[in-house]
């Protein structure tokens, strides 16, 4: 005879909601992070002033739309790989494996679009979007990934 208790449950890991989740907000919260990486020093490099620099908000929709188009492969792999590992959002431990697999899933397609263009540019552009996968795929777990 097995007792039961009201209060245990048993739940599985939510792969697919962490996949589909990541597909969904992965690519936008990196879009996100490029407008802020982008419009703020921009606007401070030109010296606008404050009611100026809101035009560049009529640009976060567009940064958003290319970052979801942009980012979908890459937010896609890398929800697939934390399902994999059954991922849950716990502590601040947790976010280095998450920028880990953020960074390396979004390199992988990064090199994959960039066979043959080996400049140094290139290279330097590249580890810059990487680092935004990554904080992006950290970002992305804070909201979507379970809790322990």
């Amino acid at each position: 005879m097995i007792n039961t208790d009201l209060t245990s449950v048993l739940t599985e890991y939510p792969k697919a909601k962490v996949i589909r989740n990541y597909g969904l907000f992965g690519g936008i919260v990196g879009g996100l992070i490029l407008f802020v990486y982008l419009a703020i020093p921009m606007s401070i490099e030109i010296g606008m002033s404050l009611l100026d620099s809101l035009l560049f908000l009529k640009m976060a929709p567009a940064f958003i739309i290319v970052g979801f188009y942009g980012g979908l492969l890459p937010a896609l792999l890398a929800g697939y790989i934390i399902s994999l590992f059954k991922i849950y959002f716990s502590s601040l431990a947790q976010v280095f494996p998450l920028f880990a697999i953020g960074f390396i899933s979004t390199f992988l397609c990064a090199v994959w679009f960039m066979i043959g263009d080996s400049s140094t540019n290139a290279m330097r552009s590249n580890l810059l979007f990487c680092c935004n996968g990554g904080m992006s795929a950290v970002i992305t777990g804070w909201f979507t990934l379970p809790r322990d």
